[in-house]
Protein backbone atom coordinates (compact mmCIF):
# COMPACT_ATOMS: atom_id res chain seq x y z
CA UNK A 1 0.00 0.00 0.00
CA UNK A 2 1.40 3.36 -0.40
CA UNK A 3 0.64 7.11 1.54
CA UNK A 4 -1.69 9.00 -0.57
CA UNK A 5 0.68 11.57 -1.05
CA UNK A 6 4.03 11.99 -2.57
CA UNK A 7 5.34 14.67 0.31
CA UNK A 8 5.70 11.71 2.51
CA UNK A 9 8.89 11.63 5.12
CA UNK A 10 10.75 8.84 3.30
CA UNK A 11 10.05 9.93 0.05
CA UNK A 12 11.67 13.83 1.08
CA UNK A 13 14.36 12.09 2.75
CA UNK A 14 15.07 9.88 -0.02
CA UNK A 15 15.60 12.81 -2.03
CA UNK A 16 17.86 14.42 0.27
CA UNK A 17 19.94 11.40 0.34
CA UNK A 18 20.30 10.86 -3.59
CA UNK A 19 20.92 14.72 -3.17
CA UNK A 20 24.24 14.28 -1.17
CA UNK A 21 24.73 10.98 -2.80
CA UNK A 22 25.04 12.88 -6.58
CA UNK A 23 27.31 15.61 -4.60
CA UNK A 24 30.01 13.16 -4.08
CA UNK A 25 29.67 10.84 -6.96
CA UNK A 26 28.94 12.83 -10.08
CA UNK A 27 32.28 14.58 -10.03
CA UNK A 28 33.94 12.03 -9.02
CA UNK A 29 33.03 9.61 -11.61
CA UNK A 30 32.89 12.52 -14.14
CA UNK A 31 36.49 14.25 -13.27
CA UNK A 32 38.40 10.42 -13.31
CA UNK A 33 38.96 10.58 -17.02
CA UNK A 34 40.47 13.74 -15.76
CA UNK A 35 42.55 12.30 -13.07
CA UNK A 36 43.78 9.47 -15.26
CA UNK A 37 45.24 11.55 -17.70
CA UNK A 38 46.71 14.48 -16.22
CA UNK A 39 47.53 12.61 -12.30
CA UNK A 40 48.05 8.72 -14.03
CA UNK A 41 49.70 10.35 -17.27
CA UNK A 42 47.51 7.40 -18.64
CA UNK A 43 45.09 7.48 -21.92
CA UNK A 44 41.48 7.35 -22.17
CA UNK A 45 41.12 3.39 -22.97
CA UNK A 46 43.17 3.06 -19.41
CA UNK A 47 40.44 4.94 -17.88
CA UNK A 48 38.08 2.88 -19.44
CA UNK A 49 39.02 -0.47 -19.10
CA UNK A 50 39.88 0.54 -15.25
CA UNK A 51 35.62 1.14 -14.87
CA UNK A 52 34.42 -1.51 -17.12
CA UNK A 53 34.46 -4.20 -14.33
CA UNK A 54 32.80 -2.09 -12.04
CA UNK A 55 30.09 -1.61 -14.13
CA UNK A 56 29.22 -4.71 -15.19
CA UNK A 57 29.17 -5.50 -12.08
CA UNK A 58 27.02 -2.41 -10.64
CA UNK A 59 24.53 -4.07 -13.52
CA UNK A 60 24.61 -7.96 -11.77
CA UNK A 61 24.53 -6.73 -8.24
CA UNK A 62 21.32 -4.78 -9.06
CA UNK A 63 19.56 -8.37 -9.68
CA UNK A 64 20.24 -9.50 -6.46
CA UNK A 65 19.74 -6.19 -4.93
CA UNK A 66 16.10 -6.14 -6.67
CA UNK A 67 15.40 -9.58 -5.43
CA UNK A 68 16.28 -8.18 -1.57
CA UNK A 69 14.09 -5.05 -2.24
CA UNK A 70 10.88 -7.44 -2.90
CA UNK A 71 12.29 -10.10 0.09
CA UNK A 72 13.94 -7.74 2.73
CA UNK A 73 12.41 -4.04 2.55
CA UNK A 74 13.93 -1.48 0.49
CA UNK A 75 15.17 1.02 2.77
CA UNK A 76 17.94 -2.40 3.88
CA UNK A 77 18.73 -2.40 0.11
CA UNK A 78 19.16 1.10 -0.25
CA UNK A 79 21.67 1.17 3.19
CA UNK A 80 23.78 -1.73 1.49
CA UNK A 81 24.11 0.62 -1.90
CA UNK A 82 24.98 3.49 0.26
CA UNK A 83 28.20 2.23 1.36
CA UNK A 84 29.45 2.36 -1.86
CA UNK A 85 28.83 6.06 -2.04
CA UNK A 86 31.01 6.20 1.09
CA UNK A 87 34.16 4.51 -0.59
CA UNK A 88 34.29 6.50 -4.22
CA UNK A 89 35.62 9.30 -2.42
CA UNK A 90 39.13 7.28 -2.23
CA UNK A 91 39.20 7.51 -5.50
CA UNK A 92 41.25 10.77 -5.60
CA UNK A 93 43.06 9.87 -2.72
CA UNK A 94 45.24 6.97 -4.16
CA UNK A 95 47.79 6.38 -7.71
CA UNK A 96 48.08 3.02 -7.23
CA UNK A 97 46.10 1.30 -9.70
CA UNK A 98 45.34 -2.07 -7.81
CA UNK A 99 43.20 -0.01 -4.95
CA UNK A 100 41.37 2.42 -7.71
CA UNK A 101 40.06 -1.02 -8.97
CA UNK A 102 39.47 -2.21 -5.76
CA UNK A 103 37.33 1.18 -5.08
CA UNK A 104 35.30 1.38 -8.05
CA UNK A 105 34.85 -2.15 -8.09
CA UNK A 106 33.27 -1.95 -4.73
CA UNK A 107 31.58 1.00 -5.24
CA UNK A 108 29.84 -0.93 -8.86
CA UNK A 109 28.44 -3.98 -6.70
CA UNK A 110 27.01 -0.99 -3.89
CA UNK A 111 25.69 1.27 -7.03
CA UNK A 112 23.52 -2.06 -8.30
CA UNK A 113 21.86 -2.48 -4.54
CA UNK A 114 21.23 1.95 -4.34
CA UNK A 115 19.76 1.97 -7.75
CA UNK A 116 17.45 -1.06 -7.46
CA UNK A 117 16.70 -0.08 -3.39
CA UNK A 118 16.51 3.61 -4.22
CA UNK A 119 14.22 3.44 -7.31
CA UNK A 120 11.84 0.39 -5.62
CA UNK A 121 11.61 2.39 -2.61
CA UNK A 122 10.39 5.25 -4.68
CA UNK A 123 7.63 3.50 -6.55
CA UNK A 124 6.44 1.96 -3.34
CA UNK A 125 6.31 5.05 -1.05
CA UNK A 126 4.30 7.43 -4.14
CA UNK A 127 1.12 6.82 -5.79
CA UNK A 128 0.92 5.97 -9.55
CA UNK A 129 -0.42 8.99 -10.52
CA UNK A 130 2.29 11.51 -9.31
CA UNK A 131 5.16 9.58 -10.02
CA UNK A 132 6.02 11.14 -13.16
CA UNK A 133 6.66 14.31 -11.30
CA UNK A 134 8.31 12.09 -7.84
CA UNK A 135 10.93 10.50 -10.26
CA UNK A 136 11.48 13.92 -11.98
CA UNK A 137 12.25 14.93 -8.24
CA UNK A 138 13.98 11.83 -7.55
CA UNK A 139 16.47 12.36 -10.89
CA UNK A 140 16.22 15.95 -10.17
CA UNK A 141 17.97 15.60 -6.83
CA UNK A 142 20.67 13.60 -8.06
CA UNK A 143 20.93 16.35 -10.89
CA UNK A 144 21.43 19.25 -8.12
CA UNK A 145 24.15 17.27 -6.31
CA UNK A 146 25.75 16.06 -8.88
CA UNK A 147 25.95 19.89 -10.62
CA UNK A 148 26.68 21.56 -7.63
CA UNK A 149 29.40 19.16 -6.76
CA UNK A 150 30.88 19.31 -10.14
CA UNK A 151 31.42 22.98 -10.10
CA UNK A 152 32.68 22.56 -6.21
CA UNK A 153 35.09 19.76 -7.26
CA UNK A 154 36.35 21.81 -9.75
CA UNK A 155 37.37 24.77 -8.25
CA UNK A 156 39.03 22.14 -4.55
CA UNK A 157 41.31 20.36 -6.80
CA UNK A 158 42.17 23.70 -8.67
CA UNK A 159 42.90 25.29 -5.26
CA UNK A 160 43.96 22.74 -3.22
CA UNK A 161 44.12 18.86 -4.37
CA UNK A 162 42.07 15.87 -5.74
CA UNK A 163 42.78 14.03 -1.99
CA UNK A 164 41.23 17.06 -0.20
CA UNK A 165 38.18 16.84 -2.59
CA UNK A 166 38.28 12.85 -2.05
CA UNK A 167 39.00 13.21 1.68
CA UNK A 168 36.14 15.36 2.11
CA UNK A 169 33.67 13.24 0.34
CA UNK A 170 34.55 10.29 2.71
CA UNK A 171 33.31 12.35 5.45
CA UNK A 172 30.04 14.09 3.68
CA UNK A 173 28.57 10.76 3.22
CA UNK A 174 29.90 8.58 6.26
CA UNK A 175 27.53 11.33 8.22
CA UNK A 176 24.89 10.72 5.83
CA UNK A 177 24.83 7.09 5.73
CA UNK A 178 24.74 6.87 9.97
CA UNK A 179 21.61 9.63 9.76
CA UNK A 180 19.80 7.05 7.01
CA UNK A 181 20.36 4.43 9.40
CA UNK A 182 18.65 6.04 12.08
CA UNK A 183 15.90 8.00 10.36
CA UNK A 184 15.26 6.89 7.09
CA UNK A 185 11.79 5.62 7.38
CA UNK A 186 10.63 2.15 5.76
CA UNK A 187 9.20 2.12 2.49
CA UNK A 188 5.72 0.87 2.41
CA UNK A 189 4.72 -2.21 1.35
CA UNK A 190 2.13 -4.32 -1.03
CA UNK A 191 0.10 -6.28 1.00
CA UNK A 192 -0.09 -8.75 -1.50
CA UNK A 193 2.01 -12.45 -0.96
CA UNK A 194 4.93 -12.77 -2.28
CA UNK A 195 5.39 -15.41 -5.37
CA UNK A 196 7.87 -18.64 -3.92
CA UNK A 197 9.64 -17.85 -7.45
CA UNK A 198 13.88 -18.45 -7.12
CA UNK A 199 15.48 -15.51 -8.59
CA UNK A 200 16.58 -16.54 -11.55
CA UNK A 201 13.32 -17.43 -12.44
CA UNK A 202 11.46 -14.28 -11.49
CA UNK A 203 13.54 -12.72 -13.95
CA UNK A 204 13.84 -15.20 -16.58
CA UNK A 205 9.35 -14.58 -16.11
CA UNK A 206 10.05 -10.87 -16.66
CA UNK A 207 12.43 -11.48 -19.76
CA UNK A 208 10.02 -13.09 -21.62
CA UNK A 209 7.72 -10.49 -22.00
CA UNK A 210 7.54 -8.63 -24.96
CA UNK A 211 7.13 -5.38 -23.55
CA UNK A 212 10.13 -5.93 -21.24
CA UNK A 213 12.05 -6.67 -23.90
CA UNK A 214 11.85 -3.58 -25.55
CA UNK A 215 12.53 -1.42 -22.21
CA UNK A 216 15.46 -3.33 -22.22
CA UNK A 217 16.50 -2.01 -25.38
CA UNK A 218 15.45 1.21 -24.36
CA UNK A 219 18.14 0.86 -21.69
CA UNK A 220 21.06 -0.40 -23.22
CA UNK A 221 21.33 1.36 -26.75
CA UNK A 222 20.52 5.23 -25.50
CA UNK A 223 22.86 4.76 -22.56
CA UNK A 224 25.51 3.26 -25.15
CA UNK A 225 25.94 6.82 -25.89
CA UNK A 226 25.80 8.09 -22.03
CA UNK A 227 28.76 6.13 -21.50
CA UNK A 228 30.21 7.54 -25.05
CA UNK A 229 30.11 11.12 -23.26
CA UNK A 230 31.11 9.98 -19.83
CA UNK A 231 34.13 8.74 -20.99
CA UNK A 232 34.93 11.69 -23.77
CA UNK A 233 33.12 14.61 -23.10
CA UNK A 234 35.60 15.61 -19.86
CA UNK A 235 38.39 15.02 -21.89
CA UNK A 236 37.95 16.72 -24.39
CA UNK A 237 37.09 19.69 -22.95
CA UNK A 238 39.64 19.63 -20.50
CA UNK A 239 42.37 19.13 -23.25
CA UNK A 240 40.74 22.60 -24.91
CA UNK A 241 39.89 24.77 -21.89
CA UNK A 242 41.04 23.35 -18.47
CA UNK A 243 39.89 21.16 -15.08
CA UNK A 244 37.87 24.46 -13.95
CA UNK A 245 35.75 24.76 -17.64
CA UNK A 246 35.35 21.14 -17.31
CA UNK A 247 34.01 20.98 -13.63
CA UNK A 248 31.44 23.97 -14.84
CA UNK A 249 30.44 22.28 -17.96
CA UNK A 250 29.15 19.34 -15.59
CA UNK A 251 26.99 21.58 -13.31
CA UNK A 252 25.46 23.55 -15.92
CA UNK A 253 24.33 20.57 -18.55
CA UNK A 254 23.22 18.68 -14.47
CA UNK A 255 20.98 21.90 -14.33
CA UNK A 256 19.53 22.23 -17.49
CA UNK A 257 18.94 18.18 -17.04
CA UNK A 258 16.83 19.59 -13.86
CA UNK A 259 14.72 21.37 -16.10
CA UNK A 260 14.25 18.74 -18.73
CA UNK A 261 13.34 16.20 -15.95
CA UNK A 262 10.81 18.19 -14.06
CA UNK A 263 8.79 19.15 -17.21
CA UNK A 264 9.38 15.21 -18.28
CA UNK A 265 8.22 14.52 -15.16
CA UNK A 266 5.08 17.01 -15.28
CA UNK A 267 3.80 15.90 -18.88
CA UNK A 268 4.23 12.24 -17.81
CA UNK A 269 1.38 12.37 -15.20
CA UNK A 270 -0.39 14.40 -17.68
CA UNK A 271 -0.62 13.08 -20.87
CA UNK A 272 1.55 9.88 -19.98
CA UNK A 273 5.34 8.65 -20.45
CA UNK A 274 5.85 7.07 -23.74
CA UNK A 275 5.44 10.21 -26.18
CA UNK A 276 7.84 11.86 -23.79
CA UNK A 277 10.04 8.72 -24.49
CA UNK A 278 10.14 9.26 -28.24
CA UNK A 279 10.85 12.89 -28.20
CA UNK A 280 13.55 12.56 -25.63
CA UNK A 281 14.86 9.61 -27.82
CA UNK A 282 15.04 11.39 -31.12
CA UNK A 283 16.53 14.59 -29.70
CA UNK A 284 19.76 12.90 -28.13
CA UNK A 285 20.10 11.28 -31.17
CA UNK A 286 20.31 14.09 -33.49
CA UNK A 287 22.81 16.04 -30.93
CA UNK A 288 24.55 12.74 -30.37
CA UNK A 289 25.70 13.34 -34.91
CA UNK A 290 26.43 16.69 -33.87
CA UNK A 291 28.92 16.34 -31.24
CA UNK A 292 30.31 13.63 -34.00
CA UNK A 293 30.53 16.30 -36.41
CA UNK A 294 31.44 19.47 -34.22
CA UNK A 295 34.03 17.70 -31.65
CA UNK A 296 36.67 20.49 -32.26
CA UNK A 297 34.57 23.45 -31.10
CA UNK A 298 34.11 24.05 -27.24
CA UNK A 299 31.03 26.11 -27.80
CA UNK A 300 29.47 23.13 -29.69
CA UNK A 301 30.91 20.50 -27.76
CA UNK A 302 29.41 22.40 -24.64
CA UNK A 303 25.89 23.37 -26.29
CA UNK A 304 25.54 19.68 -28.16
CA UNK A 305 26.75 17.91 -24.31
CA UNK A 306 24.20 20.41 -22.63
CA UNK A 307 21.47 19.59 -24.87
CA UNK A 308 22.09 16.08 -24.60
CA UNK A 309 22.06 15.63 -21.30
CA UNK A 310 18.95 17.20 -20.88
CA UNK A 311 17.38 14.83 -23.41
CA UNK A 312 19.29 11.81 -21.74
CA UNK A 313 17.57 12.91 -18.34
CA UNK A 314 14.20 13.00 -19.68
CA UNK A 315 14.11 9.58 -21.15
CA UNK A 316 15.49 8.47 -17.84
CA UNK A 317 12.78 9.84 -15.78
CA UNK A 318 10.29 8.37 -17.98
CA UNK A 319 11.98 5.25 -16.99
CA UNK A 320 10.18 4.31 -13.42
CA UNK A 321 6.65 4.42 -15.02
CA UNK A 322 7.37 2.10 -17.30
CA UNK A 323 8.20 -0.35 -15.14
CA UNK A 324 5.41 0.18 -12.83
CA UNK A 325 3.34 -0.02 -16.11
CA UNK A 326 5.04 -3.16 -16.86
CA UNK A 327 5.32 -4.94 -13.64
CA UNK A 328 2.86 -6.71 -10.78
CA UNK A 329 3.47 -5.78 -7.07
CA UNK A 330 5.79 -7.95 -5.81
CA UNK A 331 8.34 -7.66 -9.05
CA UNK A 332 9.21 -3.80 -9.03
CA UNK A 333 12.41 -4.57 -7.27
CA UNK A 334 13.09 -6.93 -9.92
CA UNK A 335 12.02 -4.73 -12.67
CA UNK A 336 14.40 -1.83 -11.54
CA UNK A 337 17.13 -4.45 -11.41
CA UNK A 338 16.82 -6.05 -14.85
CA UNK A 339 16.58 -2.28 -16.30
CA UNK A 340 19.72 -1.21 -14.51
CA UNK A 341 21.30 -4.55 -15.63
CA UNK A 342 20.59 -3.22 -19.01
CA UNK A 343 21.99 0.55 -18.49
CA UNK A 344 24.86 -1.13 -16.83
CA UNK A 345 25.08 -3.01 -20.01
CA UNK A 346 24.72 0.06 -22.38
CA UNK A 347 27.45 2.44 -20.32
CA UNK A 348 29.67 -0.32 -20.12
CA UNK A 349 29.70 -1.00 -23.93
CA UNK A 350 29.98 2.47 -24.67
CA UNK A 351 32.23 3.28 -22.28
CA UNK A 352 35.12 0.68 -23.14
CA UNK A 353 34.01 0.55 -26.89
CA UNK A 354 34.66 4.44 -27.09
CA UNK A 355 37.85 4.09 -25.24
CA UNK A 356 39.21 2.02 -28.46
CA UNK A 357 37.05 3.55 -31.05
CA UNK A 358 38.42 7.04 -30.36
CA UNK A 359 42.04 6.25 -31.25
CA UNK A 360 40.72 5.86 -34.85
CA UNK A 361 39.23 8.93 -34.69
CA UNK A 362 36.92 10.80 -32.24
CA UNK A 363 34.38 11.21 -34.56
CA UNK A 364 34.05 7.24 -34.58
CA UNK A 365 32.32 6.50 -31.22
CA UNK A 366 30.00 9.50 -31.86
CA UNK A 367 28.53 8.14 -34.55
CA UNK A 368 28.00 4.69 -33.43
CA UNK A 369 26.10 6.13 -30.47
CA UNK A 370 24.28 7.75 -32.67
CA UNK A 371 23.15 4.69 -34.70
CA UNK A 372 22.55 3.23 -31.38
CA UNK A 373 20.27 6.19 -30.64
CA UNK A 374 18.77 5.41 -33.99
CA UNK A 375 17.15 1.80 -33.59
CA UNK A 376 16.62 3.08 -29.56
CA UNK A 377 13.97 5.88 -31.30
CA UNK A 378 12.40 3.29 -33.27
CA UNK A 379 11.53 1.17 -29.85
CA UNK A 380 10.04 4.11 -28.40
CA UNK A 381 8.48 4.66 -31.17
CA UNK A 382 6.59 1.19 -31.59
CA UNK A 383 6.13 1.31 -27.39
CA UNK A 384 4.05 5.06 -28.11
CA UNK A 385 1.86 3.59 -31.06
CA UNK A 386 1.24 -0.16 -29.85
CA UNK A 387 -0.35 0.92 -26.26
Amino acid sequence: MVVSSMWSAGFIQLCIIVFVIGLVTGPVLMLFPVYADEILAEDALFAALLRALPIGLGGISALIGGSLSDRFGRKFTLLIGMTGAVAIGGLFTTQTPLFIWGILCYEGIASGFKTAGGQSYLISAVPPDKLGLATALYFISTTIGSALGSAVAGEVITRISYEGFGGSAVLLVGILFVGACLFLPKAPQHQLPIRNLGTLQAYLDLGRRREMRMLIGLRILPTYYWGSVNLLMPVLISRIAGVKTTGYYGALSLLFAFGCQLVTGKICDTVGHRAPAFIANAIVTLLAFGVAFYHNSLIALEIFGVLGAGAAWALSTTIPRFINEFTAPDEKGHGVGLTHLAWSTGFLAGYVASGVLVNFSVQVPFIVAGIFLTASTAIAYQLWQHR
